[in-house]
């Protein structure tokens, strides 16, 4: 291994770690506003993202165990924020969606959180493209490893397909290059796809990713 690579790779977490500080501090200050916990917060960001939702589904989507899930529903239930409804598809599972007033606070976590994001006229694009694409990679190498559990962003979808040459990646499913800028943290129409870690952006190869499924 290179010199200073692991010191190189102990900065990079540090600066992952504080930038997830300064989100989970914020969410608890928005937690504490509305009088539910951050795990609450979390529920209501991901049912207003991604519809409604199976408890159990939405528990694997936050990494915890389904009574724990279960329990937060419960309570933000009996405060007006989400509603429990049985699936028209299975009777025994039990789907979760914001009521009206969820959505309206839904939007409001999202307003208050879009104060952590830069301004765009300052913020030097083509850099954070870049860091963009190292944290992608890094999210994929921790899925592998068992450290996370949802990865639905481009690198880990069949669809993707490496660049080649002078060609950028290429999103198959909808059939459009792929720069780095473009890349997704949290696609809707992810299929997931097993393979090496993709090449870095301009490599010269890379076998593409199986044509199967439905996302990018």
């Amino acid at each position: 291994m290179p010199a200073g690579a692991d010191d190189l790779d102990r900065k990079l977490l540090d600066a992952i770690e504080r930038l997830g500080r300064a989100l989970r501090v914020a969410r608890q200050r928005i937690a504490t506003t509305l009088g539910v916990t951050t795990l609450q917060i979390e529920i209501i960001d991901r049912l207003d993202h991604l519809g409604p939702l199976p408890v159990g589904r939405l528990a694997r989507e936050l990494d915890v165990t389904q009574p724990t899930v279960s329990d937060a529903i419960a309570t933000l239930e009996r405060k007006g924020f989400l509603e429990r409804s049985r699936s028209t598809d299975d009777g025994r599972i039990t789907v979760a969606q914001l009521t009206v007033t969820g959505r309206a606070t839904a939007a409001t976590i999202r307003d208050e959180l879009h104060a952590l994001q830069p301004d765009p006229h300052q913020a030097h694009r083509p850099e954070r493209a870049i860091a963009l694409e190292v944290l992608l990679r890094e999210i994929l190498r921790l899925q592998r490893a068992g450290v996370i559990t949802i990865n639905r962003s481009c690198f880990s979808c069949r669809h993707y397909q490496p660049p080649t040459g002078g060609t950028p990646a290429h999103c198959l499913l909808l059939d459009t290059p792929l720069e780095p800028a473009q890349l997704r943290v949290d696609c809707p129409d992810h299929d997931p796809a097993d393979g090496p870690d993709p090449p870095r952006s301009g490599s010269r190869s890379g076998p593409a990713v199986r044509r199967r499924g439905s996302a990018a």
